[in-house]
């Protein structure tokens, strides 16, 4: 009786042990299943967010908007650097998805910043094609009023339209400024820089100041008047475009 009850004491420690042992193994596959399922739902979630702010930074860019009305494509997110006008209508690229400060990025004609406030949606049939350069109108007045400026246009071999065309040949940083008149003085309206196409008022209008700088008048991109250099000294700022 008594070998019995000494060899029954570890016996049952034993079968405690093992039983304990299988407990915890239970246990730690059951928490690395969780934690192996945990893993992969936070992976899909990022990968669904990821997905979902990718198709949202691109909403915006490279979508058309039109001006509302006659504005400035400025240079930073400020006022006090235009570089060209955009006529109502006249269409732009946005290149960027939020603007900041009331300011958004354009791509396209000119890169540049315009306020957002200005900026409506593009029509399907823009009404650009239509406002401009708006050589109907132009032609009309050369054509029919005064045989001056109607013997003018007979002796040049291309239509009037396309001999207004300018481009711009300065190389300063700073650019040409345009003008309300043909004064350096005058207020600037805007300013154009190297490369950059010019329309000339039809018929062309120019005028020469006191110190033989020639002045021309513009219609695109804004309307005013631009210096065109010292023709004296043949040190032009226009070539015409080809």
């Amino acid at each position: 009786m008594k070998n019995m009850s000494y060899w029954g004491t570890p016996v049952a420690l034993l079968a405690l042990a093992l039983s304990t042992v299988g407990d915890i193994k239970a246990i730690t596959t059951v928490l690395s299943n969780t934690s192996s399922a945990n893993l992969i739902l936070e992976a899909e979630l990022n990968q669904s967010q990821q997905k979902r702010t990718f198709h949202l930074a691109q909403g915006l860019v490279g979508q058309c908007r039109a001006a509302s009305r006659s504005i400035f494509v400025y240079r930073e997110r400020s006022s006090a650097s235009p570089t060209r006008a955009l006529e109502p209508n006249e269409q732009v690229v946005l290149a960027e998805e939020d603007g900041r400060g009331g300011w958004i990025a354009i791509s396209s004609p000119i890169r540049g910043f315009v306020e957002a406030r200005d900026l409506k949606r593009c029509s399907e049939e823009p009404e650009e094609v239509v406002i401009r350069p708006r050589p109907p109108r132009s032609e009309e007045v050369v054509t029919r009023p005064r045989p001056p400026r109607s013997e003018e246009v007979v002796t040049r071999p291309r239509p009037p339209g396309s001999n207004l065309c300018r481009q711009v040949t300065y190389q300063g940083l700073e650019g040409v400024v345009v003008r309300e008149r043909p004064d350096i003085y005058s207020r600037p309206l805007s300013t154009v820089f190297f490369e950059e196409r010019v329309t000339l008022n039809n018929p062309p209008q120019s005028r020469v100041d006191s110190e033989g700088r020639e002045w021309v008048r513009l219609t695109s991109p804004v309307v005013g008047w631009m210096s065109n250099g010292f023709p004296a000294t043949g040190d032009l700022n226009l070539s015409a475009c080809f």
